[in-house]
């Protein structure tokens, strides 16, 4: 009889907790209801809130429009200069993996007599050599920009 007991017991607390709850959960929307206002959202937070959640690419599955996203985006030819600063400054400034360092006329001099000048020098740096990854790294550099920016190295070396 004792064990029949404890379950009524049991049955009654635990509806007496779920009653009590669902009565928290109605008086909580009520609260909100009556504290937050009912209006539309002005446009520029809707604005703000478009521009937060918006995608951050897309996915191109459709073969014709993937070449098309794909295709090269023409660009005015970069100057020997501009290709230094973009490209080979990143190791040619501090000797990286012993990139002969901008401005070592020594170091460019034997490199350029071993190599056949401008025009070998510029065949070395456009498949790549030692460390240097092909065109320095950057394939979309074309051939007389390469021959640029190993001119304009040699240039800043006194060569």
């Amino acid at each position: 009889m004792e064990h029949k007991d404890h379950d009524k017991v049991f049955v009654a607390t635990f509806g007496a907790v779920l009653a009590a709850l669902g009565a928290f959960f109605f008086v909580c929307i009520a609260a909100a209801r009556t504290l937050v206002p009912a209006h539309a959202p002005e446009p520029e937070e809707v604005a703000k809130l478009e521009e937060r959640i918006r995608p951050v690419g897309t996915v191109v599955t459709d073969p014709a429009a993937l070449v098309k996203v794909s295709a090269k985006v023409a660009r005015a030819p970069y100057s020997g200069d501009e290709v230094l600063a973009k490209v080979c400054n990143a190791c040619h400034v501090a000797g990286v993996l012993g990139a002969p360092k901008e401005g070592d006329k020594a170091a460019w001099s034997a490199r350029a007599a071993a190599e056949g000048g401008l025009e070998g020098l510029t065949a070395a740096a456009i498949k790549g050599k030692n460390s240097m990854p092909p065109r320095g790294g950057s394939p979309d550099l074309s051939d007389d920009e390469m021959k640029a920016a190993v001119g304009a190295m040699l240039k800043q070396s006194g060569i």
